[in-house]
């Protein structure tokens, strides 16, 4: 998750298939997306300092007290780079868990570039809808579940050609998941949390915005005369 921190199988030949068979075209292996989750836990391990990758809303946004956006080194930096801050390793290895499950899907589905502006659109989206959002625009964000959650919108709209997800049963439960933690998303930003609350310190807005990031793609995709990411019209 991210963390809104105080100021401290194939279709067809076996088993049911989810609409029509199709032939599975070659993918290659997920390069960028185990590249990203060795990047985050190598940024882990070093122990790179949250001051420097934290994205801080007010140096972007500006607050009462200070102009935004400072044209700082910083505020790029953390733009991008708190994808790669984890505040411990329960944080760390649940990201990259549900990383590593839905980002080599959706990468096979969409090609190693694609997939990359995909998880970048995600990141900043995420980092500015949390910052609209936040009470506390002081509060450096972390964690890399905003993009993660861009990856979640998009797997709703792809269609797995190899693995265990490409089995309905796995895929749909797999989606009925993403589409719960959407609603609890959602009922968290609308029901005032107590600023005590350990769930206070969770990135909601950042969810909400890399989730919107992920769908847009996979509905722009879906118009008339496109193409679905696996191929399908």
């Amino acid at each position: 998750m991210a963390l809104a921190l105080d100021r401290q199988g194939r279709n067809g030949s076996r088993g049911p298939a989810c609409g029509p068979t199709r032939k599975p075209t070659a993918a290659g292996p997920p390069y960028a997306n185990r590249t990203v989750i060795l990047v985050c836990v190598l940024a882990f391990v070093l122990r790179l300092p949250p001051e420097s990758f934290a994205f801080v809303p007010a140096y972007f946004f500006g607050t009462v007290e200070l102009a935004g956006p400072l044209p700082t080194a910083a505020l790029w930096r953390g733009l991008f780079g708190h994808v790669l801050i984890h505040g411990d390793l329960t944080h760390l290895l649940s990201n990259m868990a549900v990383l590593w499950l839905l980002g080599d899907v959706v990468e096979r589905a969409l090609g190693h570039v694609r997939y990359l502006l995909l998880f970048l659109f995600g990141t900043v989206a995420a980092a500015l809808t949390e910052g609209l959002l936040a009470v506390d625009r002081m509060a450096p964000l972390i964690g890399a579940s905003g993009a993660i959650c861009a990856l979640m919108g998009a797997f709703l709209w792809v269609r797995p050609r190899s693995g265990l997800l490409s089995r309905c049963l796995p895929r749909r439960l797999v989606q009925g998941a993403v589409l719960v933690f959407a609603l609890l998303n959602a009922a968290m930003m609308l029901v005032p949390l107590e600023a005590d609350s350990p769930l206070a310190e969770v990135g909601w807005g950042a969810h909400a915005g890399g989730l919107a990031a992920g769908l847009l793609p996979g509905a722009l995709l879906l118009l008339p005369g496109r193409r679905r990411p696996d191929g399908s019209a």
